[in-house]
């Protein structure tokens, strides 16, 4: 343990051992004094419920659910726990099983159990990890440092009676190493002028495996090496960027080598080289100007990073932002280009062109409006066999087929808000959106669209009524079949009042929808709900609600009939260590009341009672 790196390691590992410690909440060690020792806090609710159908089918007419929440706090630590019983399925959770302790006081922060840093969009980022970390942040000095080490997955023997036919394993039962890493993130900061260095190390431990499966499996390993900076260059404009590199090995057991070139170079330090050891870069640049803003990005085919669990590749796109606030109007526009298969070795090349618009008016206090659109189109080039045997021959001029693919969207919303010193103050709007899906090539399409007419107004006497009107409509067409035209529309109206001081509300409303397909009438559903809540001394809630339904269908003689009744009650707690103790001590006053008043006494018993 006598070089940097083992003292490194050894410092964090020790760290995790706090852990069993902590809890899944953070918790600041700053102003401990001024924290509550023990709280309580939790709910328990339970509900039944009845429903009959006469055109869905119904294994279990009856439904019912029981459902207990505690949470006990230490100074600060949550540890919620969860117990539900709902139609004879039994669940509970609590807070052993993945235990995270993120323990924090001024500048520092620590974390430790299973948990995640994010530190590098091309290395460690969102990962989780067993082990420990630490992040130091001083406000009155530039730098600021984060490292971690820890576990990212548990070994995982396999079957040994499928080692003779690999292809039987699941991707979630395939053996698999262990694997461990560590990264550390350095970054200064002044003035606005930022630049970080990031590494990241990760390996699978050769020994973790039975030896077995090493003819199936074989351990990898991974080193990044990053880095990001933002300046400003000249008063409101400002360069930023990040960059990458990143050294994959897909089998440890290989022999070592020594590749050429500057980036193995580089990378050599940092991991062993073998024959089946890749090195590729990433990297974004941007220029900004008082809400304008240019990007480019590019990240080589091949980039991996085991800091992450999803990460695209083999791609490279541009983007112009702007983004400009008025006193009145809110401008948003964005518009970039990406296309992928950046080597030429690929089947098929995709561009897309990525466009996007959003307003924002504020006409006055009661009016404002609203509107956005994207538009998303991609040019897919799938290229012959042939082009794979350049040198062949026989093939002169290949043809290639190109699909043209248009994704639309656009909404728009129109709102009016009464002042509330009105009498009656009123909401109305109008909501429309729509949507849009081509593809050139076959004549396919699907457009879409959506208006929903809202009004809500509040009467003397706490009488809220609201109503809406709704309607949907969609055209398909599906390669070169006649299109067809469907939609629905219907209104709806609701009231709700309050009773005895807001303790007691009720509610209902009433809907009615109509559908057509094409140019004849799909059927229509009216329903009915009423609802009643009561309150009682702010903890418990008793709920009741009635939901029918009525199916009018043209294929059917017979009306369709549904309905459903739900019962509920829920109680609420919350209890500090103040009020626990003061409880207890009102009860101790009650039952020596009792004793002086002569009401608890002891009654003989006779016999023959």
């Amino acid at each position: 343990m006598g070089n940097p790196q083992s003292i490194f390691r050894f410092f964090l590992s020790s760290l995790s051992a706090l852990s069993l410690a902590g809890s899944i909440s953070a918790q600041d060690f700053t102003d401990l004094k001024s924290k509550k020792a023990f709280q309580l806090t939790g709910s328990v609710s339970t509900q039944a419920s009845s429903r009959f159908s006469d055109w869905n089918r119904l294994d279990d007419p009856f439904g019912y659910s029981v459902n207990i929440q505690l949470n006990p706090v230490f100074y600060g630590i949550s540890l919620p726990f969860s117990f539900n019983v709902a139609d004879n399925r039994l669940s509970f959770s609590q807070p052993f099983s993945q235990l995270s302790f993120s323990p924090s006081y001024k500048w520092i922060q620590l974390y430790l159990g299973r948990t995640s840093m994010d530190m590098h969009p091309y290395g460690l980022t969102g990962h989780q990890f067993d082990g420990a970390g630490v992040s130091l942040a001083p406000e009155s000095f530039p730098v600021r440092f984060s490292a971690m080490y820890g576990r990212f997955a548990k070994a995982r023997q396999g079957d040994t009676a499928l080692l003779s036919d690999i292809s039987r394993y699941s991707s979630s039962s395939l053996p698999a190493f262990k694997r461990t890493g560590y990264a550390f993130n350095a970054e200064y900061n002044r003035d606005g002028q930022q630049a970080s260095l990031h590494f990241m190390h990760v390996s699978d431990r050769t020994n973790s495996l039975s030896p077995v499966f090493l003819r199936h499996v074989s351990p990898k390993a991974n080193a990044v090496l990053a880095a990001s900076f933002s300046f400003t260059l000249y008063k409101d404009l400002k360069l930023n960027g990040q960059a990458g590199i990143s050294s994959y090995t897909g089998n440890l057991l290989e022999d070592k080598e020594k590749k050429n070139g500057i980036l193995s170079g580089i990378m050599r330090p940092f991991l062993a080289q073998r024959p089946s050891t890749s090195i590729h870069t990433a990297y974004k640049i941007g220029l900004a100007f008082k809400g304008i803003s240019l990007a480019y990005e590019r990240i080589g085919p091949g980039y991996e990073t085991m800091g992450s669990y999803y990460f695209n590749q083999d791609f490279e796109n541009l983007v112009l932002s702007i983004a400009r606030n008025f006193p009145k109007i809110d401008i948003k526009a964005d518009i970039g280009w990406q296309r992928d298969d950046l080597a030429k070795d690929k089947a098929s090349r995709m561009d897309r062109i990525v466009g996007s618009a959003y307003l924002n008016y504020r006409i006055n206090g009661m009016f404002s409006l609203s509107a956005s659109y994207s538009n998303f189109t991609a040019y897919t080039r799938l290229k012959p066999i042939d082009l794979t045997r350049p040198d062949d021959p026989w093939v002169q001029d290949p043809d290639t087929m190109a699909f043209r693919q248009i994704s639309q969207q656009a909404q728009f919303s129109f709102s009016f808000a009464s002042f509330s010193e009105t009498r009656n103050p009123q909401q109305a709007g109008i909501d429309i959106s729509y949507q849009s899906s081509r593809e050139k090539a076959r004549q396919t399409f699907n457009d879409y669209i959506y208006a929903t007419f809202h009004h809500s107004i509040r009467f003397a006497g706490d009488y809220n009524l609201q109503s809406s009107l709704n309607f949907s409509t969609g055209i398909d067409r599906t390669s070169f079949i006649p299109s067809t035209f469907n939609y629905s529309l219907g209104p709806s109206i609701a009231l709700s009042k309050s009773l005895l001081e807001k303790t007691l509300r009720i509610s209902g409303g009433l809907n009615y929808y109509w559908d057509m397909q094409g140019k004849q009438a799909g059927g229509s559903v009216a329903g009915l709900r009423v609802r009643g809540s009561y309150t009682l001394c702010k903890a418990h809630v008793f709920d009741i609600q009635f939901n029918g339904r009525l199916r009018f269908a043209n294929s059917e003689p017979r009306l369709g009939k549904e309905m459903q009744i739900i019962a509920g009650y829920r109680y609420r707690f919350h209890l500090d260590e103040f009020q626990i103790k003061q409880k207890k001590e009102n009860r101790r006053k009650k039952r020596l009341e009792k004793k002086r008043a002569g009401l608890i006494r002891h009654v003989p018993i006779t016999p023959g009672w």
